[in-house]
């Protein structure tokens, strides 16, 4: 058993530098969490007090029910991977497997059988002789991945471990994340900034920034279904459209006015904006660019944008342009002429996220 709880966790650095505010969490025994968020949005920093490396300046942590706000990392039971740990050098894998439980004198036949089962799990048998310089990535991470695995931990915390890696071998190891979650019924914690291994991964992810939880759910809904403004503009590759347009109505429907165009929004957005007091007023907006087209000949689009150019994002072709003071994306079909220096582009108002400018929360999607 090894649930984790968070109460009002605040970290306070030196100089008033607050990274941490008041943080509550529970993350349940043998659960799979993803922290994601921009860089210094507090997700490695929580990581390190969860293991005791880091002091929290105020609230509580328990984990399966016991206070261990201030015990030593090693009372914990948690194990942590960083993107930078490396191998012990001149120590074959299974000298690496076996160094720290030798340090700590265990019996070492309850040390042999650990090796055979981590090597099981891992797929190791063939490495143990190796040296680290003779690994390939893929089972250089394996090893180091067995090591923190070798203390049976009840909490594993891998802080953006394969950030640096191949994305084939980032592919490889979030299926061996996945993997010990499952067979060693361990429950991890991952912080990382690639919402493609967010995606992947498909668990309970929240997304942090300035030291809180924005928001919380799976990873899909996260990005089908996000409350703010941060959370929009954050997830999702590529990012979405965001800018600002007017609330406005003609022939009695509601529209959206931007610099360059109109969207007509659907029956049931139009009722919402004017019961909510929104008509008349500037909201912020968002659209994915694989929602935004642009118009195939002799059609006219919503919008009109200055083109600025083409882009190659995870391997599909996009449209860059300009909306007022807003760089836009649009998904690429295939033959536009992109010398000319405007082209009209296809939003349905069914696709486009809104936003209150004051608040940043969501209205309507």
């Amino acid at each position: 058993m090894s649930g984790l709880v968070l109460k009002n966790i605040n970290k306070t650095f030196p100089g008033d530098q607050q990274a941490i505010r008041d943080f509550n969490l529970e993350v349940k025994d043998r659960e799979f969490l993803i922290l994601v968020g921009p860089t210094a949005c507090g997700k490695s920093t929580l990581l390190r007090m969860i293991g005791g490396l880091e002091e929290i300046t105020s609230g509580s942590l328990l984990i399966d029910g016991i206070d261990m706000t201030d015990a030593d990392p090693k009372e914990r039971n948690v194990a942590m991977l960083f993107k930078n740990s490396v191998l012990y050098p001149g120590m074959s894998v299974e000298e690496n497997l076996m160094f720290s439980l030798r340090m700590a004198k265990m019996n070492p036949a309850e040390i042999e059988r650990r090796v055979e089962e981590t090597a099981k799990i891992l797929n190791l048998w063939e490495t143990l002789d190796k040296m680290p310089e003779e690994l390939s990535a893929a089972d250089t991470y394996r090893v180091l991945l067995g090591r923190a695995l070798m203390r049976r931990p009840g909490i594993l915390l891998l802080d953006r471990t394969i950030a640096e890696a191949d994305p084939d071998v980032q592919e490889v190891m979030r299926k061996e994340f996945a993997n010990i979650n499952r067979e060693l019924g361990i429950t991890v914690i991952y912080a990382t900034d690639s919402q493609k291994t967010a995606m992947a991964l498909g668990t309970r992810m929240i997304v942090m920034n300035e030291g809180v939880i924005c928001q919380e759910d799976s990873a899909q809904n996260i990005y089908n279904h996000p409350g703010s403004l941060f959370v929009a503009g954050f997830f999702g590759t590529p990012r979405m459209n965001l800018s600002i347009a007017k609330v406005t109505e003609e022939n009695g429907s509601v529209v959206l006015k931007f610099s360059s165009g109109t969207i007509p929004l659907s029956e049931k957005k139009g009722k919402l904006l004017r019961e909510l007091g929104y008509v008349g007023k500037e909201v912020f907006t968002g659209v994915r660019p694989d929602k935004v087209a642009p118009a195939k000949n002799g059609e006219n689009g919503e919008i009109t944008g200055e083109l600025i150019g083409g882009a190659e994002i995870d391997d599909a072709p996009y449209i860059r342009f300009r909306v007022g003071e807003n760089e836009f994306l649009a998904k690429a079909e295939g033959g536009e002429n992109l010398t000319g220096k405007k082209m009209s582009f296809k939003i349905s108002g069914d696709n486009v996220y809104l936003f209150d400018k004051e608040t940043e929360k969501i209205i309507a999607e």
